[in-house]
């Protein structure tokens, strides 16, 4: 069995970056979200929901990995929190 250390681990994970930001009270964005759509140059301020953030990302992301993964939090995250279950 592989042993890990714990506190090694913890000390990379950068918590700062995974922070939870509050958008309009209806979108939530992690730290590292909101830099990497400053840096598609979307306006993520000016959306009122989180289903038309994903539409407007969809729109520009091109395959790219990052974007992708991004997407893929974000549309969990967006299930999890705005759907009568």
């Amino acid at each position: 069995m592989e042993e890990y250390d714990i506190e090694s681990l913890v000390n990379d994970i950068d918590f700062e970056r995974n922070s939870i930001n509050y958008i309009n009270g209806e979108i939530i964005l992690t730290n590292r979200e909101v830099d990497l759509l400053k840096d598609l140059e979307i306006d993520y301020k000016a959306y009122t929901s989180m289903s038309s953030l994903i539409n407007a990302i969809e729109e520009v992301a091109e395959d790219d990995p990052e974007i992708e993964d991004m997407l893929k939090d974000m549309s969990d995250r967006n299930y999890y929190l705005n759907t009568n279950k």
